[in-house]
């Protein structure tokens, strides 16, 4: 009987509460779990309705399981994306922005600046025609930075968790800390970051809005859970509708350096962490 006269005061100042709520406030809430506890689930539903659903604003796409062979040829049948407005911009545009690449290219992967000919050199190979995508595999696989691979220095525990949370959620894939964890640090970037670019290579064979789903998912994450480590309006905001009109908005080579130089820069950050 007092349980009873307890559920009706309870019920009572809740429906109170409720003339000023449009929402699920927190009232409700409360309400359902004690009552589930007190009454049972069923009671619980029944007096304060259903746990309401929240639905991504952003579905994440299904991650595909990659795994490349010599004969694939699935790069050549890419989907040909509508030019858009950057595609538009005049050359001199586009050369400020490709400088900014190319600069934030050589700070996050060998922590330092072009020199004048590198920059010269990368800015040609990409008035010729070249790619975001090549320049970064020409980076990572030169002399220089396999010398930096050859530095013994293993990857910090916030890297390492940061390296299975990520790798499970965006690339299908399980990495064993105990095989990455004897890795040195930039042959584990460099590793990461070409694993995100099979994936998105796969979406943009199949699916680009897929690609622009995870690429806002993903960039939602890093803004939530690496602030600090984003330089940027664009990479703060942790709104994935943002990130997925952005997607839409610009070249699949720009989308493309976007994840490159924002996972090269949280796992930098995280590095110099203990």
């Amino acid at each position: 009987m007092k349980s009873f006269i307890l559920i009706l005061c309870l019920l009572f100042s809740f429906t109170v509460l409720a003339q000023s709520e449009s929402l699920e406030p927190e009232w409700k809430t409360r309400g359902r779990n004690l009552m589930s506890r007190i009454v049972g689930e069923k009671w619980g539903t029944k007096l304060f309705g259903p746990v309401p659903v929240v639905e991504e604003p952003i579905k994440m796409p299904e991650i595909p399981s990659i795994n490349k062979k010599s004969t694939d040829i699935g790069s050549y049948t890419k989907i040909q994306k509508d030019p858009t407005e950057y595609d538009r911009l005049p050359a001199d545009q586009k050369r400020k922005f490709d400088y900014k690449f190319v600069l934030e290219l050589f700070q996050v992967t060998r922590k330092s600046d072009p020199k004048d000919e590198d920059l010269s050199n990368w800015l040609n190979t990409l008035d010729q025609g070249g790619s975001r995508e090549g320049i970064y595999q020409g980076l990572v696989l030169d002399e220089v930075y396999a010398a930096l691979e050859n530095i013994d220095e293993k990857p910090s525990k916030r890297l390492l968790e940061f390296t299975l949370a990520f790798s499970q959620k965006f690339l299908n894939q399980t990495f064993k800390e105990s095989a990455i964890d004897q890795l040195n640090c930039y042959s584990l970037k460099r590793i990461v970051s070409e694993r995100f670019l099979d994936v998105m290579e796969y979406y943009e064979t199949k699916d680009l809005d897929a690609l622009y789903r995870w690429y806002a998912v993903l960039s939602s994450d890093l803004a939530k859970q690496y602030s600090p480590m984003m330089k940027s309006p664009l990479r703060l905001d942790p709104n994935p509708e943002y990130h997925y009109e952005w997607a839409k908005s610009m070249p699949l080579q720009h989308i493309k350096s976007e994840v490159i130089i924002k996972v090269h820069m949280v796992m930098n950050g995280l590095q110099l962490l203990p």
